[in-house]
């Protein structure tokens, strides 16, 4: 099987507006490595499976939510002769206003959740539908309708699982996030959630200090004070956590993992990868063991969210 990652693009899923697609899936065998440019927010319906996101594991059951940014590259499997069912709901950045991602990634309480009550669980599978009504209908007020649903859910997503004490295996999943106990200056945060889901592509410090409605020298400064590290360190080391979980969980090439990690020259990328690593990324692409397959060895569960831990 190749473990070569596919990259799903937005002209290819989004052809009109609004751009937000649900698809009901049943799947009865391996979604290989992927990622994309868009937000993918999944709810499982039925059956158990394994979600590895940046190289690692979680186990998965009816109930659990997850949400996947651009910044994130996973597949997902069924248990082995069972069947996978699921709501994929894909959205673009467009659908994401400031506010909510503010609110979604302003904080790192991690990406899973699970509606165990069965109330809440139907409430979750009602409004999926009414996504994938909408989706499909030309009904006036549909493009309301699909953005009022998509952020319905993802408050809620949000709410349980910021009411779920976050336990370290599901936090700071590859690519750094914004500290939990940390107050940002607000064009400080606002340029963070930017950096951390566009770390891939050229970004200059003009243009994170754009998003910060700062001056570049002052946003320079008041980075450097707000998280203790420069522009440049820091959207460094996103890329190269991305290329050590890219190349120890997949098939690609070292110079293509460079390139994808948003690293403009390989022999600048091998010099910093070793100084951080203390091995080069040949060797780390040497030295990768994949996971058991589904049903072996031990995964990760999505924290709960219970009546006692979030209320409406």
């Amino acid at each position: 099987m190749s473990r070569t990652p596919n990259r799903l693009l937005n002209e290819a899923f989004f052809s009109d507006s609004p751009q937000v697609r649900l698809h009901h899936q049943h799947l009865t065998e391996t979604y290989e490595l992927h990622w994309h440019e868009f937000y993918e927010l999944t709810f499982i319906l039925s059956g158990r499976g394994t979600n590895t996101v940046n190289g690692r594991p979680h186990a998965l059951q009816a109930g659990d939510m997850f949400l996947l940014t651009p910044a994130d590259f996973h597949e997902i499997s069924p248990e082995g002769g069972t069947t996978l069912e699921l709501y994929n709901l894909i959205f673009s950045q467009h659908m994401l206003p400031g506010e909510m991602a503010k609110l979604l990634f302003a904080r790192d309480y991690g990406r899973y959740v699970h509606f165990s009550e069965q109330e809440r669980y139907d409430g979750m599978v009602f409004r999926f539908k009414s996504i994938l009504y909408d989706c499909h209908s030309n009904a006036p007020g549909r493009e309301m309708a699909l953005q009022s649903e998509l952020t319905r859910i993802l408050i809620d997503w949000h709410r349980c699982r910021a009411a779920v004490p976050s336990t370290s295996p599901h936090t700071s999943e590859g690519p750094a996030r914004l500290k939990q106990d940390t107050v940002y200056h607000p064009g400080i945060q606002k340029a963070i959630i930017f950096i951390q889901h566009h770390f891939r592509q050229p970004i200059s410090l003009e243009e994170a200090a754009e998003q910060a409605h700062l001056s570049p020298n002052y946003f320079s400064e008041l980075f450097r004070k707000s998280t203790g590290t420069s522009f440049q360190q820091h959207l460094q080391q996103l890329r190269l956590q991305f290329a050590h979980a890219l190349l120890s969980s997949s098939d690609l090439p070292v110079t293509e993992a460079c390139y994808i990690a948003g690293f403009n020259t390989l022999t600048h990328f091998e010099k910093i990868f070793r100084q951080h690593y203390g091995i080069t990324p040949r060797q780390a692409k040497k030295q990768r063991s994949f996971e058991p397959t589904c049903g072996a060895g031990k995964r990760e569960a999505a924290p709960n969210c219970s009546g006692s831990s979030w209320h409406r």
